[in-house]
């Protein structure tokens, strides 16, 4: 894979790992960043989306390194472990709002509105991203043993 590949496919990873670390803070605020917390008997503790936000960071944390390491690398066997690595944390964008730490099943609140939809959205194009990495690197592993024969 050629560097210009490589540093294109790392940037883009980057900018889908930063965009799955700042959706649930600043592009869409979950409600803990409106203000809006839950009261059960007498005490107030945060909103079930606060939690989701909490890992959201983490996973776009995750992404983001995995971009600037798909940079660096330059063997086609640490690319595709890379692009396992990416994949892995495209799923995880998926299922942390879905499953792994569910929203409430208020339409209204916004948290359902934006940040979940769009953590969907970026799950999504990281694991397609992650796909076109792992065949890129397998091509470029065939043109390279190709070569040494």
């Amino acid at each position: 894979m050629s560097k210009t590949t490589r540093f294109g496919a790392g940037g883009a990873i980057a900018a889908l790992g930063a965009l799955v670390f700042v959706t649930p803070r600043y592009l869409f605020p979950v409600c803990e960043y409106f203000g809006v917390r839950m009261e059960m008997m007498g005490k107030t503790s945060p909103m079930q989306c606060y939690y989701t936000a909490r890992a959201s960071l983490l996973v776009g944390a995750i992404i983001v390194l995995a971009g600037i390491a798909v940079m660096i690398a330059t063997r086609p066997e640490a690319l595709r472990s890379l692009a396992l690595v990416v994949g892995g944390a495209g799923i995880g964008v998926i299922l942390i709002p879905t499953v792994l730490f569910p929203v409430c099943h208020n339409a209204d609140m916004h948290c359902n509105q934006g940040a979940v939809p769009l953590l969907i959205v970026l799950g999504v194009t990281t694991l397609i991203m992650s796909g076109w990495l792992a065949l890129a690197s397998r091509k470029s592993s065939m043109e390279v043993s190709e070569a040494a024969v």
